[in-house]
């Protein structure tokens, strides 16, 4: 779709579903691969006032959640395939080598390569659920295994690590390379036999949960811990209680995948009955520069595996998730939250 075909489609969803949306999608659709460079300087950078304006409060408010209405409706694996089901291959080409994490790193210095950071990371949350030989752990959404790699590295037993993922991909690599039990499952929906686990942990998974269906999972996995058990979580969240405008952009890219406010999150895990045991915050903004610089780096390849469209979004969705967190509508937090023995 050339330039001039493209220009009344932006210009209608623009106005419909804000400027960040309309514009975004524009350069999505182009025919030819974005140039990098380019595209981060033109989707991360300063913009002028009034496009900043537009770019948080288009759509208004009582817009949004009738925007939003439909695709709160939509069942979990339509989007999750949307975004995780491209290619294993083509995820390869920008994570990290060792684990291959699809969530926020720890950069400790300007010197950590993308491999140091994950490292970090995983080694960070690992104090948090602090597992043990012969405890029965959870994953929920455990992507293509690198925390059950880690965890299976500290406690050498992995009969008793479990992960659930609505991607078959990620359910394939799985079988394929790590041998971990791995359900293709929606975490969300499930039913938990009681006290049946240590711990439960999810990374980068919680993001998926919508507002309303947060109280009753956590509820279910209090029930699904034993007394003393502990679950772990890292995900991003936002700031404000309303939807922000970035929560119709972000269809974009998750399609169906709406989170809730970090004040909403605790106030959710504490009336289920878990006490927040530790809180911090983390910076995603390394950890997305450091893929989009990687994608870039094997541009060809990632062409010949899945093509212009999906290159493009990709190439896109970096710098826009590191404007959103540049501008502080949300941030990364890790939660550690005990069931009383």
């Amino acid at each position: 779709m050339n330039v001039l075909a493209r220009l009344p489609l932006a210009a209608a969803e623009m106005a419909i579903y804000g400027p960040a949306y309309g514009y975004l999608n524009f350069l999505i659709r182009s025919p030819e691969p974005l140039e990098a460079e380019a595209t981060w300087r033109n989707v991360a950078g300063d913009a002028p006032a009034a496009f900043r304006w537009l770019r948080t409060n288009w759509p208004p408010t009582f817009l949004r959640g009738a925007l939003l209405a439909a695709k709160r409706r939509q069942d979990h694996v339509l989007g999750i395939a949307a975004h995780y089901d491209v290619s294993n291959d083509f995820y390869e080409l920008f994570l990290d080598k060792k684990y291959m994490f699809y969530s926020c790193a720890d950069f400790h210095s300007a010197t950590d390569t993308l491999e140091d950071a994950q490292q970090h990371k995983a080694d960070f949350i690992l104090k948090l659920i602090d597992p043990q030989p012969g405890e029965k752990i959870l994953e929920l959404g455990c992507g293509w295994g690198p925390m059950l790699k880690r965890v299976h590295q500290a406690t050498g037993d992995k009969e008793n690590l479990f992960g659930y993922t609505l991607s078959k991909e990620q359910v394939a690599y799985n079988q394929t390379h790590n041998g971990f039990n791995v359900e293709f499952r929606d975490f969300i929906t499930s039913d938990y036999p009681p006290e049946t686990y240590d711990k439960i942990y999810s990374i980068g998974a919680w993001e998926h949960v919508r507002p309303s269906e947060t109280p009753p999972l956590l509820k279910k996995l209090y029930g699904a811990l034993k007394p003393g058990g502990r679950l772990v979580q890292h995900f991003f969240c936002r700031l404000q209680e309303s939807f922000p405008a970035s929560a119709v952009v972000s269809q974009l890219f998750f399609p169906g995948s709406i989170n809730a406010s970090v004040r909403y999150q605790v106030r959710a895990c504490e009336a289920a009955g878990f006490r927040v045991g530790q809180m911090s915050v983390h910076d995603y903004r390394p950890t997305l520069r450091a893929w989009f610089d990687n994608l870039e780096r094997n541009r060809q390849r990632a062409l010949e595996l899945v093509g212009v469209q999906t290159f493009n979004r990709y190439l896109v969705f970096f710098p826009a998730s590191w404007r959103y967190f540049d501008d502080m509508t949300g941030f990364v937090i890790r939660l550690r939250l005990d069931k009383p023995g």
